[in-house]
Formats: C-alpha cells, sequence, structure tokens
C-alpha cells in the first residue's frame, strides 16, 4: 500500500499538467476582455495556463496571447506596473502564441485591430496595431516572420489569424500609455478564418 501511495504522488504532477484548455475555457474569457474587465481576464488566463503546462494546442495559444493582452491593459489601467507586465510577458518566450483574427488590410492603409503585411529590410512580416476599445491606447504592436513565403493578395479583405512562436517582448521605454508593447514572433503562420 505505501508503494502504491508513493507511486500516485510522484506521476500525479504529471496528470495534473496533461489536461488541455477546453474551448469552453478559452470563451469564459472572452466577456471580461469584450467589457475591458483585464484584471479578470488575465486572473482566469493566468488560472488557465497554469494547469495545462504541457498542453501545446492553439487554444493554449490564444489563452496565452490573451494573458500578454490582459496584462497590457492592466498597465493602462494602473492594475499593472511595467516592471510586472514584462516578468509576466517573459514567461511566455519561447511559447505557441496564436492571436485572433483580424481583418487584413492594404499595406497602404491605417487601421487598429487589423493585420497588414509590410516590408521591413527586405523580409515581407505581418503587422498587427491592437488598441483598446476607444482607440486611446495601444496594448500590443505584433510583428511576425512568416515560415512559409505569403503572399498578401490571397490574404486582403479577409478575416486572418497569425501565431508563431513568441519570439521577444518589448515594452515602452517611456512607459507612457500611448502604447504597452511590442510582441515579436517568429515561425509564424496566417491562416484565413471563415466565420
Amino acid at each position: 500500500m505505501k508503494f502504491l501511495a508513493i507511486g500516485i504522488l510522484i506521476f500525479l504532477p504529471g496528470v495534473i499538467h496533461a489536461q488541455v484548455i477546453t474551448h469552453d475555457d478559452f470563451k469564459s474569457v472572452i466577456p471580461y476582455l469584450q467589457n475591458e474587465d483585464f484584471k479578470s481576464a488575465f486572473e482566469k488566463t493566468n488560472q488557465l495556463l497554469s494547469s495545462t503546462r504541457n498542453d501545446s494546442s492553439d487554444i493554449r495559444g490564444i489563452v496565452t496571447y490573451m494573458n500578454i493582452f490582459s496584462a497590457a491593459g492592466m498597465v493602462t489601467a494602473n492594475q499593472m506596473t511595467y516592471d510586472d507586465f514584462t516578468k509576466n510577458a517573459n514567461r511566455h518566450v519561447g511559447q505557441w502564441i496564436v492571436m485572433p483574427a483580424h481583418p487584413c488590410i492594404d499595406s497602404t492603409a491605417l487601421g487598429y485591430n487589423s493585420l497588414k503585411f509590410v516590408m521591413h529590410n527586405g523580409i515581407l512580416k505581418g503587422m498587427t496595431t491592437t488598441a483598446n476599445k476607444s482607440k486611446t491606447t495601444i496594448l500590443c504592436f505584433e510583428y511576425f516572420v512568416y515560415k512559409e513565403p505569403i503572399h498578401p493578395s490571397r490574404y486582403i479583405g479577409k478575416n486572418v489569424r497569425c501565431g508563431g512562436i513568441l519570439e521577444s517582448i518589448e515594452v515602452n521605454p517611456n512607459k507612457s500609455t500611448i502604447w504597452v508593447s511590442r510582441i515579436y514572433i517568429r515561425d509564424a503562420f496566417a491562416r484565413v478564418v471563415t466565420p
């Protein structure tokens, strides 16, 4: 009996972390973000992420993004310091991250919460500027370096979801709330999302 109890204690932590984030778990965070209740969204995403360390699904990647996004929102509401934001965001570096779908616009157009493709140093990259509802604060500039060649004409006018490996995060050096962070993603993908 002692050996059974010891075996359970040894293997139980691995079993607990083998859980995955469900679609319902993911959906439970959305109302917080829609209401810009960034603190509740952050707390819920932290809870989900801490219980699913071995999950490499797109849903976990989305929840990871929600965690970073909600933390940036907390910075703008003076509910989190820049130092705490940096510490939280950096724990996700090297992990799979998936952004919400955004309308893809022409590179010459201006727009918040939309994706566009731009040439930078001879490389075609994706860029998204995500803002709060009132568009007074940019929470994240997101930059994507794609794993495979991208043909922008296939995406313009469509809703596109991007993701990949979170390479690094940079914060506003002035620590103002005009913009909070720049997120750099490598080995990225772009997928058309149908409603």
